[in-house]
């Protein structure tokens, strides 16, 4: 099926890639044609895309490392990691390197004395441990005035970066950039400092920010607030139940030596994926991977996570804040890679969001009774089992707990029916469009190769998306959404305090 109209979209990515293609395919496959990628020593694997146009890059390391990697009592550490890689190396950001090492240490010294009296381990009167705290604030100052700690982030600007910006979800870390294609051999010096050779320096200050960061996300957020509540329902057994943020109480504890450990443990290289998009030679890019980041320790395989249970009737949590109501519908899902992924894409398209979709039509548009519908797969991660959600959202006056209901009663209908033509029609040309408008960018094909690279198999996956979309069968659909039942629920509520029931 043609779809010519969708060239439009993705014309500034694919224009040199071909003269006369007539589908986003056929650009596609032009394109997957340029792609290099090289498997280090190690195990670090490298993707390039070499690009004419601007002479700059886009550069995206993948690491294998999210919060589903944490260990109970140590949550928030892959999120807290990402924020700690911005702090510089020994070579860049310290004042002089033997008095911060030794600052540090003494800090760090400091804070588990204070710690083991603070948390109760010890027999301390209160004030003595006021003084531990005391000391322990000195040191820290102590240590911070030794050090730079926004020299790395200055040297990236210096080296002419843009964009430059991190993020941790629950099954991996990301860091990424975009720099002048002159920078490569920068590029990956700094990275060497960043991912070979951290120093953790200024991290007693960071937690604070991330405990701040804890109690808007979450504390202070009603939405983020019940997606906590969900979680913590959802799954009794699996580290997706914990929030990428972290809780509260572990946060407040973490020290240093458990970041390094983390750190040592997860960011090997055989974690790490690096793409590479932009005018660049492709062998010089391997070439200087393998000069800066050849000799990183591979590290260990990811260790086998505990499985969550199969649900086996409805729960329900209810968080009651000073919030419009609203209701998270959530069931246990297999790992959404693959086929699989792209189904339950499918079907949370099909469900809500348009005008046309099954949910939003019914409730929003022909009865009335929600404001709003949304669905999404692959929460909190998609590499193991995971949820579907749906969100609906009462107008003003309609019972939440009704509104619920009638929700249930379309999903049901819909695992009868199915998808018709016309709604997986239109479902398919969305995909797509998403799609190719996500591979309009360096940046944007950065992250899809890495990304692909990394967990779904191999890069070549992004530029097989297109086929796979318009080979997706109706059937296949509705057998997902049977799984979307009633009796498989986890539901979570939001109401304001003092109402009773949701």
């Amino acid at each position: 099926m043609s779809i010519v109209p969708l060239l439009l979209v993705l014309a500034p990515t694919l224009a040199q890639a071909r003269e006369d293609t007539q589908s986003p395919g056929d650009g596609l496959a032009a394109l997957a044609e340029r792609v290099r990628s090289e498997t280090l020593d190690n195990g670090l694997r490298v993707v390039v895309l070499p690009r004419d146009g601007a002479p700059t890059a886009s550069f995206r390391v993948y690491v294998q490392a999210g919060a589903m990697d944490e260990a109970r009592g140590l949550t928030g550490l892959a999120h807290f990691a990402e924020h700690m890689a911005f702090k510089g190396s020994r070579r860049i950001g310290s004042l002089d390197w033997e008095q911060e090492r030794v600052a540090l240490e003494r800090c760090d010294a400091a804070w588990r004395a204070y710690e083991e009296a603070a948390s109760g381990r010890a027999a301390a009167e209160a004030a003595q441990v006021e003084a531990l705290r005391s000391a322990f604030e000195k040191a820290r100052a102590q240590a911070d005035a030794l050090s730079d700690a926004s020299a790395f982030d200055r040297a990236v600007e210096g080296a002419g970066g843009l964009d430059q910006n991190a993020t941790t979800g629950a099954d991996a870390t990301q860091y990424f950039v975009s720099l002048p294609a002159e920078r490569l051999e920068q590029w990956f010096w700094l990275t060497r400092e960043q991912i070979g050779a951290p120093v953790f320096r200024e991290f007693y200050r960071e937690r604070d920010v991330v405990l701040e960061e804890r109690r808007m996300r979450i504390g202070s957020s009603a939405a983020g607030a019940l997606r906590e509540a969900l979680l913590q329902t959802a799954f009794v057994a699996h580290p997706y139940r914990d929030p990428a943020i972290g809780l509260m109480d572990d946060l407040r504890w973490l020290d240093r030596a458990e970041m390094e450990a983390f750190w040592a443990s997860h960011y090997g290289a055989g974690r790490i994926v690096i793409a590479v998009v932009g005018r660049v030679d492709p062998e010089q890019v391997f070439a200087f991977a393998r000069t800066y980041l050849g000799d990183l320790p591979r590290g260990a395989a990811r260790p086998r996570r505990t499985s969550e249970p199969e649900q086996e009737g409805p729960r329900s949590v209810t968080v009651a804040r000073p919030a419009s109501p609203r209701a998270l519908l959530a069931w246990q899902v297999p790992p959404l890679v693959g086929e699989t992924g792209l189904v339950h894409d499918a079907l949370a398209d099909l469900l809500a969001g348009t005008r046309a979709a099954r949910l939003t039509r019914a409730l929003v548009e022909e009865q009335g009774v929600a404001s709003r519908v949304s669905a999404s797969a692959g929460y909190p991660g998609r590499l193991d089992p995971t949820l579907f959600v749906v969100e609906v959202r009462p107008v003003p006056g309609q019972p939440l707990r009704e509104l619920v209901d009638l929700a249930q009663q379309e999903l049901d209908r819909f695992a009868v029916e199915g998808p018709d033509a016309r709604e997986l029609s239109g479902m398919k040309r969305r995909l797509k469009a998403r799609l190719l408008r996500s591979l309009t960018s360096d940046a944007g094909l950065a992250a899809a190769l890495a990304r692909a690279e990394a967990d779904a198999g191999g890069w070549q996956e992004v530029f097989a998306r297109v086929a796979a979309i318009e080979a997706l069968d109706g059937e296949v659909i509705r057998v997902a959404a049977e799984r979307l039942r009633a009796e498989r629920r986890t539901t979570a509520w939001l109401r304001a305090a003092g109402e009773d029931g949701p």
